[in-house]
């Protein structure tokens, strides 16, 4: 190994141990890759602060909207076998979408500009305050319309996005997270991550943690729970 790398590797835990105590985060893992071999993973703090359960490079997170990342290498990949077309409007794949909704393009839908709500009337989903929507309360929120027409500028958009999982589900005559498990965290050689909840009984889970405001403490987000139609967008 080189010298340069083995001097990195020797700082930075000391270093991230030391903007964790400064900034009073509840924990964080790293990893380093050097020439395509993990060469230092690490865990520090904890998984959860209520418990003080340590933090370790096997414990799973929530990735939240990174999971649309995985969705839009989906739609790629169905591309790419000739099963879709990017100005294919989304209508063609999933029914009974309202006029507006069905017209926007699956490249709409991918760059966020076919002007569609980002979380509805009410984003209480994303703190516990209600159940995700299944895809009836999906319908319910585009049945109202776009926030703005389509095709004008950025519009981000989780409803998107769950409507890119429909597709997905439509075309392939699979559930999203079945076919997706396979065919692209599969395929990709990812052994620790799922497209959703619940995880297999003893897996590891890192809780998420609110700000200290405004209650002057953190409080533990559980975060244990499956996502429905939103999993495509949030998962």
């Amino acid at each position: 190994m080189e010298k340069w790398l083995s001097s990195a590797l020797e700082y930075l835990p000391t270093w991230l141990e030391l903007q964790i105590e400064s900034t009073q985060q509840p924990g964080c893992l790293m990893a380093v890759v050097h020439r395509g071999e993990v060469v230092l993973e690490h865990g520090f703090g904890v998984a959860n602060l209520a418990t003080g359960e340590p933090l370790t490079p096997r414990h799973r997170f929530r990735i939240a909207s990174h999971s649309k990342s995985f969705t839009a290498s989906g739609i790629m990949k169905l591309r790419e076998q000739g099963r879709l077309r990017l100005d294919d409007p989304v209508g063609r794949f999933v029914r009974g979408l309202g006029r507006q909704a069905a017209s926007v393009t699956i490249m709409q839908l991918l760059s966020h500009s076919a002007g569609l709500t980002r979380d509805g009337v009410d984003a209480g989903q994303f703190d516990g305050r209600r159940p995700f929507l299944d895809v009836d309360d999906l319908f319910s929120d585009l049945a109202m319309g776009p926030v703005i027409d389509a095709g004008l500028r950025l519009k981000y958009s989780n409803h998107g996005y769950a409507l890119l999982g429909l597709v997905i589900a439509s075309i392939t005559g699979e559930p999203y997270a079945r076919w997706m498990e396979r065919e692209v965290i599969g395929a990709a050689g990812l052994q620790e991550t799922t497209p959703d909840m619940p995880l297999k009984r003893g897996t590891p889970f890192a809780r998420g943690h609110t700000a200290q405001a405004p209650v002057g403490r953190r409080l533990v987000v559980p975060g244990d729970y499956n996502e429905q139609a939103i999993t495509p967008a949030g998962g």
